[in-house]
């Protein structure tokens, strides 16, 4: 359905450049400059010199470097999950989590060289009994063995192929294991490891490393959000049906104007009610935020979506946000362009009412949503009301997913190839940023496209759901 219809309007100003590359550029620099760091204080405390002694020495030396960098690592990615406002809005949730991974999957294989190296180098020297008696008996060792098992349950329940078996609140409440298991790895390092108090140096700089992993991760996952929810108080307003096995919940509190909160953005929701109402669940506001509500649109066919649909007005909300970068604040372009699978049409349809309430729109913007049947669909009201309006032109990419082009486009568009595709869906693609959401491989395929047509990295916006 297509409208050529003439807008009044603001024009908007294409932005001045993005922060977003810089910062990931500065967080390549911190982490390798961290890192230079460790390495340099491990070999000013002799750690070069091991390294040409005989096997015990040899493998004392790595088993110290690898510990060490281990434990750097897995600080810095403390501070990953620390959700640190600054990092949020200048990287978005997307690189947040790869860099996370990143840093999780690099610090567990260096734990796992780290005790490799005291067990060969110990039983080598006494036997396998001294193993057990350096666990039993070595000052926080205990600790540290208790914190390596449960940061390694962490890290096998984050393999995709065991991710997908997990329910999603199973999987949160196993992830925040991670931070009782580097609290545990403490003692041990600050009693066992000479590095650690080898030179006032180093001395100050690993307890700086670690008193800002503490005080980040207790002010912005702790004090933040109770703060937060105390002065707004969000309860539930209303509950609606939007389609089978979907609904709408509006949300009101106080002192919402306050809140600091972007169409587009999401939040992490906890609903007081009935068992399990202690796990967060990230789910994107469907409408454009006001003074006085909030709303999402939510699947109930996923993790407990039976409980979500039966909440009752009145029912206290706690949240912890808002977190994410897909709001029209990062915008270069005077178009505008949005591509949305699933669920995903729900925030791209509040970033469109946002630009439509703050004039920013110059011409109708491009809507594509990719739908596996007709309709209709969750939301058609918001959008269609947007349509006939004359701000958006919508149109419907309906069909089951090819699996012989790009696996975003449906089986009829087969011959098509993506970059193509998506110049014939948004004719003045050159002059758009483009706003993308949905499953996180759907939105990974039509992010490739998009750079292979040309859209640079700072009008591309795209937020994958995937945990």
């Amino acid at each position: 359905m297509t409208h050529q219809i003439a807008l009044t309007g603001t024009p908007v100003a294409p932005a001045p450049p993005l922060l977003r590359r810089w910062w990931g550029d500065a967080v390549r620099l911190v982490v390798g400059a961290t890192v230079l760091a460790v390495v340099c204080l491990w070999a000013a405390n002799g750690g070069v010199t091991e390294l040409t002694g005989d096997l015990d020495d040899v493998l004392t030396s790595v088993g110290h470097l690898s510990g060490l960098v281990s434990a750097n690592l897995l600080l810095l990615q403390v501070l990953s999950m620390a959700r640190l406002p600054w990092a949020e809005r200048s990287l978005g949730q997307d690189r947040l989590v790869r860099w996370h991974r990143f840093l999780g999957v690099s610090s567990i294989a260096l734990m796992l060289v780290h005790v490799l190296a005291v067990l060969v180098r110990y039983t080598v020297q006494a036997g396998p009994r001294a193993v057990v008696d350096l666990v039993m008996g070595g000052r926080g060792m205990l600790a540290a063995v208790i914190g390596t098992v449960l940061l390694l349950a962490v890290a096998a329940s984050s393999v995709r192929r065991v991710r997908r078996r997990l329910r999603y609140e199973h999987w949160h409440l196993l992830h925040l294991y991670a931070y009782l298991g580097a609290g545990l790895a403490l003692p041990h390092q600050l009693l066992a490891g000479a590095d650690f108090l080898a030179s006032p140096v180093a001395t100050v700089y690993w307890w700086t490393l670690w008193a800002g992993a503490a005080v980040a991760v207790l002010t912005f996952r702790v004090v933040v959000p109770i703060r937060l929810n105390l002065r707004h108080r969000l309860r539930v307003a209303a509950v609606w049906e939007e389609g089978p096995g979907v609904v709408s919940i509006r949300m009101t509190g106080r002192r919402l104007t306050d809140l600091r909160v972007a169409a587009g953005q999401f939040f992490v929701w906890r609903f007081r009610t009935g068992a399990g109402w202690t796990r967060g669940h990230p789910f994107s506001l469907s409408a454009v935020p006001t003074g006085s509500t909030l709303r999402v649109t939510i699947n109930v066919h996923g993790d407990d979506g039976e409980r979500l649909a039966r909440l009752q007005p009145g029912t206290p909300v706690l949240v912890e946000g808002p977190y994410g970068r897909l709001t029209t604040q990062h915008r270069t372009r005077t178009g505008l362009a949005f591509i949305g699978s699933g669920m995903g049409v729900a925030p791209l349809i509040s970033v469109l009412q946002d630009a439509v309430r703050t004039q920013a729109l110059v011409r109708p913007a491009t809507f594509v949503r990719r739908l596996r049947n007709p309709g209709p669909h969750p939301l058609d009201k918001d959008l269609f009301a947007l349509q006939r309006a004359g701000w958006v032109r919508v149109v419907d990419v309906v069909g089951p997913r090819t699996t012989t082009g790009s696996p975003w486009l449906p089986t009829s568009a087969r011959h098509v190839d993506g970059p193509d595709a998506l110049r014939r869906l948004v004719p003045d693609l050159d002059d758009c940023d483009l706003y993308v959401c949905g499953a996180s491989p759907w939105v990974a395929a039509v992010a490739s496209d998009a750079r292979a047509a040309g859209v640079p990295a700072d009008a591309l916006h795209a937020e994958h759901f995937a945990w």
